[in-house]
């Protein structure tokens, strides 16, 4: 039986993009044009705003600190979990690997950090032919049907609890919307059930690596709840819960770059179109977006200074 080709992110889009000029400058507009654009609309608003009401409006509740820190790092946690399961113990990617990983699919275009990951593992770990691509693939595919999942759950919610009014425009043709919007779970159930010719990795990885995606998904909307409770800048708990809905509408969006900077926009619109206090809300939106980032580039330095220790 001849090996599998161990196709990688090369012989993708991506790759002939960057092969061309007119590709690259595409691609570098495209990562930067957008975060720019975000950044002079929300600056605007929060201008207009006051940025000394904003200061005066931050959280003082150190619980909301220290959820702060724990949400960034449940992630890359779970993708460690994840690997080593697929992988086994003596070819788990290191934390400091996995956090760049993240790194890179929160400054530039999503899965980034996965051909990132993909070129890394190729060179330092020691897998049978094809168990690199079926990894990363299998973690993505149910990584995307366990959020997905997590947001109908979330929908239902909201909807028994009377936080959220079902468009009117979904009645005629909600079904086209259901089946376009379940994609991903669609294609974890085709991975499923045609496991013995899309993957190598057996049954119960594929279930344990969706239920490790799942439950990462539920703590961090547990701890986003909890960040928005503790923040003092909603006026209940079901406006907590629709601010978290609304995040993790935003997080499943594909091929979107700096999303938090979306979320950030998007926030502040829901909170004057419903009649909330503006200024709290964005200052607690101001402090999400802003704690990623120096988070992110934080441990970035550290991992690059492990690099230099390592040489």
């Amino acid at each position: 039986m001849t090996a599998e080709p161990d196709l990688g992110p090369e012989s993708g889009m991506l790759a002939r993009l960057a092969a061309s000029r007119a590709g690259r400058l595409g691609i570098q507009i495209l990562r930067w044009g957008i975060p720019l654009v975000l950044l002079a609309i929300i600056g605007h608003r929060l201008t207009a705003l006051g940025w000394s009401e904003i200061w005066t409006a931050r959280p003082i509740h150190p619980g909301f600190y220290i959820l702060l820190v724990l949400q960034f790092f449940l992630q890359p946690f779970g993708d460690f979990l994840v690997y080593r399961n697929l992988w086994g113990r003596a070819n788990t990617p290191p934390m400091k690997v996995i956090l760049r990983k993240r790194l890179m699919n929160t400054f530039m275009l999503d899965y980034s950090g996965e051909a990132f990951f993909y070129f890394w593992a190729q060179a330092k770990l020691k897998l049978a032919p094809g168990m690199l691509v079926h990894g990363i693939k299998d973690s993505n595919v149910l990584s995307g049907g366990a959020g997905l999942l997590m947001v109908y759950l979330m929908l239902l919610a909201l909807l028994a609890l009377g936080g959220l009014h079902v468009p009117a425009t979904l009645n005629t043709h909600g079904w086209l919307y259901a089946l376009a919007g379940s994609v991903p779970l669609i294609l974890c159930v085709v991975l499923f059930l045609g496991r013995r010719k899309l993957t190598q990795h057996s049954t119960g990885q594929i279930v344990t690596t969706f239920f490790i995606h799942f439950t990462r998904s539920a703590l961090v909307l547990a701890v986003e709840f909890g960040l928005w409770a503790l923040s003092g800048a909603l006026p209940s708990a079901l406006a907590c819960l629709q601010f978290v809905a609304l995040r993790l509408v935003v997080t499943r969006l594909p091929l979107v770059p700096n999303k938090d900077l979306i979320f950030l926009g998007a926030g502040i619109a829901a909170a004057g179109m419903a009649n909330m206090s503006v200024t709290p809300v964005a200052t607690v939106l101001v402090i999400l977006a802003a704690a990623d980032l120096i988070l992110a580039a934080s441990v970035a330095s550290f991992a690059w200074l492990l690099d230099r220790k390592d040489r």
